[in-house]
């Protein structure tokens, strides 16, 4: 596997910095992928590295605004999400032609979901840990100190904000879907999205769509579901 650091720009005029795995042997399928709020790329890299070993190219990305990443800028509306996303695949296609799935964790996850909803030309979406109805959660969880939100790691918008932003976008986003394979993955032991959010957006999906729960927590899902992605991969696009 050969690994670049490639800069784009986004419609918007914000700067991406994207990882562009390339494999060995390619399958001529390209993942454009978006890791979840206030983290970055490369807390999936563990996922990226794999999926790449494995015949695909990767093109994994930093959100603006996002400190702990390399693209700089702020995030003040979930269409700055959807935009990188957006920059990525045009990207892929510009350089690679292939097919081209969207794939995300958390924030990434609902992401990939609309810029898939956006583009008739994306084959498909991955989403792991992305819920439905989380915003009343997310209150309840900052109000009581539960869990750290680390609205100090992003430049823009806290993630109580982007929530409530970004739900009827993505309501308005799971129709398009129709017709297209989209893989919903849920962690067994998620305190930030639980299982439950992860079904409830399932419910609402339309198909062909598929559920999987893997062992995790919120963090490492995406280097968890490696061989559920993996397996989901294998058949839509056999070696």
């Amino acid at each position: 596997m050969n690994l670049a650091l490639v800069h784009l720009e986004t419609v918007r005029g914000t700067p991406v910095a994207v990882l562009d795995y390339e494999p060995r042997r390619s399958r001529d399928v390209v993942l454009v992928v978006g890791h979840g709020y206030s983290s970055s790329k490369h807390n999936l890299d563990s996922m990226c590295a794999f999926l790449a070993g494995h015949g695909f190219r990767v093109l994994s990305l930093d959100f603006p605004g996002h400190k702990l990443g390399a693209s700089g800028g702020r995030l003040d509306d979930p269409a700055d999400l959807t935009a990188a996303v957006a920059s990525a695949v045009a990207y892929g296609r510009e350089r690679y032609s292939a097919t081209t799935y969207a794939v995300g964790h958390s924030m990434g996850a609902t992401t990939a979901l609309r810029a898939c909803a956006d583009d008739r030309a994306i084959a498909g979406a991955i989403s792991i840990a992305g819920g439905y109805g989380r915003l009343s959660a997310l209150q309840a969880l900052g109000i009581k100190g539960v869990v750290d939100l680390r609205a100090a790691y992003v430049d823009g918008l806290t993630l109580p904000e982007l929530v409530e932003l970004s739900a009827p976008l993505l309501e308005a986003a799971l129709p398009k879907l129709a017709g297209r394979p989209v893989l919903y993955i849920a962690g067994d032991c998620d305190a930030m999205v639980s299982r439950a959010s992860v079904e409830a957006l399932f419910e609402r999906a339309p198909e062909p769509k598929t559920l999987a729960v893997i062992a995790s927590d919120h963090t490492s899902a995406g280097e968890n579901s490696r061989a559920t992605i993996l397996s989901w991969l294998n058949e839509r696009h056999p070696r």
